[in-house]
Parts: structure tokens; C-alpha cells; sequence
């Protein structure tokens, strides 16, 4: 007979190897002869290539328990002696067959010499009864037991158990949820913002709700909306709940149409031919106090960052002191303490604090522009400049401590030394013709600031600059200003720039990390 033998290219070289001991093989081939006949061969397999045979796990060796068809290259001679023959190769490496070699050979794995090494005995894959897997698996030789009891005619010849490696790394697709962050849009609604020509209230509501332009209007379908208009009167502390009016929407998806309702009667409130008395004050820590346990108490299905968007037309007073304006140490420290709670804060002036900075303001304290930056500035996190004199506190040169709206003469927020500014707040003289235009784009902006952050079921171990991010059918960079980056949790994407606008459009968000060059996964699943 023809003694026919297939195997993959990857095989060959290693059965080559394998052959060398066993010349008995080739001669029994080359001469025709079957190899049931062949006084060198035992009763183990008669099946043939990949297919498995009669008895594809039978030992070659008649002493030797590893199936040719296993991945064992056991010894040509009739007792197996060969000490690289042996009992290596488990049943999974070789194919799946069981054939008249049954499960175990004859000689155990004495006769067969004691369990081959898997180099020479478990590589070879010269199965008769099947081809080996890539080289078998029988690390130590593999028992007599496990030398072929698989099903019969096993096909499994490059399919083993242990016939490719576990720990080759392939690409790894991951599943991206995007978070859904909170913004609360926290509006100073003082007699002030409707006092103006045009009024600073009508250009603003006309900027953040105009549908055909608004930003609110845009995102309610990634971003939970939320409302709370503020004005203010003479309180008994600051805690005082007749401090200020709250009018407010909690916040939800899909928020436009109830925010517009809501903010279309607090501009009806005001009568500019009757104008109230009292004034409606500006009492801006009330205002963000309230705002910080609105989102406390929110607990969105979708988990994201929250934040407050503060607009204001005027330097803060307090609950107890409405004039002077003195209440900027207050509102910058409801600003700590709101981001000490995980909430952010953005600010932008409209109106009088843009035109008229220092309206209603005492000297010793920061004002306008100055304000609105210690505003940004602790909104994000970052140190707060002192006042002059005051970095610190304590001392008697702090002319601000004397204000009266600073009680016992006590600054109660925290500030820091030179001036970072890491902070953005953005300023728009309502008053000027592309106020509108202006405030759109502010607005916009502001709320770019608002992460685009996508949660994965996976977490990345390597170097994040090999994954691959595709928004749309655009891929993006890593660490680019309209890229991505990986925030410190590792199984976070931050999109960035136009890939953050891309997507809050509504383009899909494609990630997968693919191996490194060494052939390591630079992810694994969480």
C-alpha cells in the first residue's frame, strides 16, 4: 500500500523532526507494506490521515500509550522502547478516534519507555489515525489513560486541545455604552437682567432656546437637562429658605419643551411698568446650593458627570446682606464645595456685570470679569486668587474680610497664591447687535466642556495609543485635540473636539484594540 500523509505547512517542519527516530515508519511506507503487518508497528490505529481511521489514538509503539493520532511521535520499534516515544500526547491533541487502538495501548507505558517528552514525543503529529495537532499538547508525556479514547474517525488532527496556543492574542471588539452627563442651566433672573435695552433676559432665552439653534435643543438627547431660574430678597441666613424664588425643571432627556415652558413664565413675571420692590437680588451661593442638591438627589439610569451652568448678569450679594455686593467669598465657596461633591461649574456674564463690572461692587472685592474668573476657576478645581491683601485670610490687611456681608470678618472659601485662571468663563454685552450670535456660541462652548465619555466592558492593560476608535466612519486619533483620550480608570474613552461633536450628532462610536507588536492583548475584558 501507499502510505499517504497529509498535514499543514506549520506541521510539517515538526514532524520531519519527528521522523528521524522512527525510520521504521518510512521503511514500512516506502516498501508498501501495511502497517498492521508491520512487525514494528502494534495493533493501535489503522486510519489514516486527518480522518482519524479505525484507530487513530493507538500508540505507535505497542507498549507506547500515546495515539500516533494524538500528536505522540512515540517509537518505531515493537516495544516502544524509545524514551521519546513514551506516553506523551493527550487525546484532544492528536484527533478524535477510536480506532482498534482503543483507548490505552498494550504495553502501558513501561513498555513503551516512560513518558516521552512532549519535544519529540508529543510534536510529531505523524498520525496515522489522524493528524496531530500543532505538535500535541503532552507537556509530560501524557498517561496511558489519555492515549486515545476520543470519538471514532476524529478529524481533529489540527484542533486539539492544546494543538493551538490558549494565549494567542486576537483583536478584542468592545462594547461601548456612552455616559449621559446632567447639566443644570442655573440662570440669575434679578430685576437687573430685565432692566437692559434689549433685556438681557429676552437675548439670552433667545440663545438657549431658539429651536432651530439652541444648544439645549441639540443635545436633550445625549445630555439630561435640567432648569432653575433664581431671584433673590432678604433672608435670615444663608440657609434661609425665603432667601430666593426657585423656579426649576428637573432635569431629564428630552428636557426642550418643558424647560422652554417653565422659562417662558419667569420672563412674564417681570412688569417693566411695575417693577417690583423690593428688587429681585442676586444671591448666587443660595442659588448654587440649591442647584447642588437638585443633582445630588438625581440618580439618572445612565450614570455621567454632572454639572451646573451658571448665567448671571450680576456681582452676588448675600441672603443677609443684599447691598453692597459683597457676596463673591460665598458664591466661591458654594462653588468648592459643589465640586467637592463631584459637581462641576461653568460660568458665563451677560448684561450689566459685562458692561457695568464693578456695579453695585465694593473696592476691596474682586469684581466683574475678576469674579466670573474665581467662579470658573473653582468651578473646575483649581485655587482661586485672593483678594488683595488676602492671601491670607487672616491678616488685617485683607480689606475684604471687613465687608459687610463677611460675618465675625471670616472669609469661608478657600484661595490660593498667583493667578492660574485654568478656568474659562465667557463674558457677552448683551446689548451689542450680535449679542444673540454671541451668546449661541457661548453657550455651545461652555457645554463642549461637558465630557463626551464612553464607559467599555473592557480595560486597557497596554499602550492605549494602539486602539483603534472610529466615530462614524472616521478613525481618530489618540491624544488629538478632536481625538480621544483614556481617562485615569483605564475602561473610559474621552472623545474630544469635532470627535465629541461628531458624535453628539449622532454618529456611532466604534473601539477595538487590536495585539501590540509582541503578539500581547493591550486590553482585556472587565
Amino acid at each position: 500500500m501507499v502510505c499517504s500523509i497529509s498535514m499543514t505547512s506549520s506541521l510539517r517542519l515538526r514532524v520531519q523532526r519527528a521522523l528521524l527516530p522512527s525510520l521504521s515508519l518510512v521503511a514500512a511506507c516506502s516498501a508498501g507494506q501495511p502497517l498492521d503487518k508491520d512487525p514494528d508497528f502494534g495493533t493501535g490505529g489503522t486510519g489514516v490521515t486527518n480522518t482519524g481511521g479505525a484507530g487513530g489514538s493507538a500508540a505507535v509503539g505497542q507498549g507506547g500509550s500515546s495515539a500516533t493520532g494524538q500528536g505522540g511521535s512515540s517509537a518505531a520499534s515493537a516495544g516502544g522502547s524509545s524514551a521519546t516515544g513514551g506516553t506523551s500526547g493527550s487525546a484532544a491533541m492528536g484527533g478524535t478516534d477510536t480506532g482498534s487502538g482503543g483507548t490505552t495501548s498494550t504495553g502501558g507505558s513501561s513498555a513503551g519507555g516512560t513518558s516521552g517528552t512532549a519535544a519529540s514525543g508529543g510534536d510529531a503529529g505523524m498520525s496515522v489515525g489522524g493528524s496531530a495537532a500543532t505538535g500535541g499538547s503532552a507537556a509530560t508525556g501524557g498517561s496511558a489513560a489519555t492515549g486515545g479514547s476520543s470519538a471514532t474517525g476524529g478529524s481533529a488532527g489540527v484542533t486539539g486541545t492544546g494543538g493551538t496556543d490558549p494565549g494567542i492574542c486576537q483583536q478584542l471588539s468592545v462594547v461601548p455604552t456612552p455616559q449621559v452627563p446632567t447639566v443644570e442651566l442655573l440662570v440669575d433672573t434679578s430685576s437687573s437682567m430685565f432692566e437692559t435695552m434689549p433685556t438681557a433676559w429676552s437675548v439670552l432665552y433667545n440663545a438657549l432656546m431658539d429651536p432651530n439653534t439652541s444648544p439645549v435643543k441639540q443635545l436633550q438627547g445625549k445630555v439630561n437637562f435640567g432648569f432653575a431660574s433664581y431671584k433673590g430678597k432678604q433672608g435670615t441666613s444663608e440657609t434661609d429658605a425665603s432667601c430666593a424664588t426657585m423656579t426649576t425643571v428637573p432635569p431629564a432627556l428630552d428636557n426642550f419643551d418643558a424647560i422652554n415652558t417653565v422659562y417662558q413664565t419667569v420672563g412674564k413675571s417681570y412688569d417693566p411698568t411695575s417693577p417690583p420692590s423690593p428688587k429681585w437680588e442676586t444671591p448666587t451661593n443660595y442659588g448654587i446650593y440649591y442647584a447642588q442638591q437638585i443633582l445630588t438627589a438625581f440618580m439618572p439610569p445612565q450614570p455621567g458627570g454632572k454639572y451646573i451652568l451658571l448665567v448671571t448678569d450680576g456681582n452676588p450679594n448675600t441672603c443677609e446682606e443684599l447691598d453692597p455686593q459683597c457676596g463673591q467669598d460665598y458664591a466661591i465657596k458654594a462653588a468648592q464645595d459643589a465640586y467637592a461633591a463631584g459637581i462641576g461649574l461653568f460660568v458665563l456674564g451677560v448684561g450689566d456685570i459685562v458692561k457695568n463690572p464693578n456695579s453695585g461692587c465694593p473696592t476691596s472685592a474682586r469684581c466683574g470679569g475678576l469674579a466670573l474668573q474665581d467662579m470658573a476657576d473653582a468651578g473646575v478645581g483649581a485655587p482661586v486668587t485672593a483678594p488683595t491683601g488676602c492671601e491670607d485670610p487672616t491678616s488685617t490687611s485683607c480689606q475684604f474680610r471687613y465687608e459687610s456681608c463677611n460675618k465675625n470678618s471670616t472669609l469661608t472659601a478657600s484661595y490660593g497664591t498667583g493667578t492660574s485662571m485654568p478656568g474659562t468663563p465667557y463674558e457677552v454685552d448683551t446689548s451689542a447687535s450680535d449679542a444673540q450670535t454671541k451668546l449661541a456660541a457661548a453657550l455651545s462652548a461652555l457645554l463642549s466642556n461637558v465630557p463626551c465619555a464612553i464607559d467599555m466592558d473592557a480595560i486597557v492593560t497596554g499602550d492605549p495609543s494602539l486602539g483603534d476608535v472610529e466615530v462614524g466612519s472616521t478613525k481618530k486619533t489618540y491624544n488629538d485635540p478632536d481625538g480621544w483620550t483614556l481617562d485615569s480608570n483605564s475602561y473610559t474613552v474621552i472623545l474630544q473636539g469635532t470627535a465629541c461633536t461628531s458624535f453628539r450628532s449622532g454618529q456611532d462610536v466604534k473601539i477595538s484594540f487590536p495585539c501590540d507588536p509582541s503578539g500581547n492583548p493591550i486590553a482585556v475584558h472587565r
